[in-house]
């Protein structure tokens, strides 16, 4: 009987195993040693905005902050990017009424809430966007600080190169 061994030592089964192992092998250490994807690695440098929204906030808070003024991670004292826009609306609590069976909203007095518009340079890749820093994600908590601000803001919107 003819022997079907490949030079003497391997046969077919192990030559296709030997190499199914170095072909798993080369794409692990391709995954776990840097070989990122070229979005990642080539993400260009935009200029994005982004909205936070402080829900009761006091009216004295929601005075201070300036267009133009620098906003900071109160957290990290990291830079977060300008202040470009600043909106408020009165705080308002969903109250039950029981003479009427139904729910009515109420403004409460001395809070409002603040919608804060932040720009700064980042960059975005398939993951996430990055704006001076920081990651910025839609429904992401940020706490803020400003002069004479700070509060504690969810993010509602980003927007791309505004």
């Amino acid at each position: 009987m003819k022997s079907r061994k490949l030079f003497g030592v391997f046969n077919i089964v192990d030559i296709i195993l030997i190499l199914a192992v170095i072909a798993v092998a080369a794409v692990g250490a391709k995954m776990f040693l840097g070989g990122g994807s070229s979005a990642d690695t080539a993400a260009e440098t935009k200029t994005y905005s982004y909205v936070l929204m402080g829900q009761e906030v006091l009216d004295e808070t929601a005075d201070f902050p300036v267009v133009g003024g620098n906003a900071y991670n109160s957290s990290t004292s990291a830079y977060l990017g300008t202040v470009k826009e600043v909106a408020t609306e009165e705080f308002t609590e969903t109250v039950y009424d029981k003479e009427t069976s139904k729910f009515h909203k109420i403004p409460v007095e001395g809070y409002s809430n603040i919608y804060v518009t932040i720009e700064g340079t980042g960059t975005e890749t398939e993951k996430d966007i990055t704006v001076n820093g920081t990651t910025v994600k839609t429904g992401m908590e940020l706490n803020v600080k400003g002069k004479g601000y700070a509060f504690k803001g969810i993010v509602v919107e980003v927007r791309d190169g505004e």
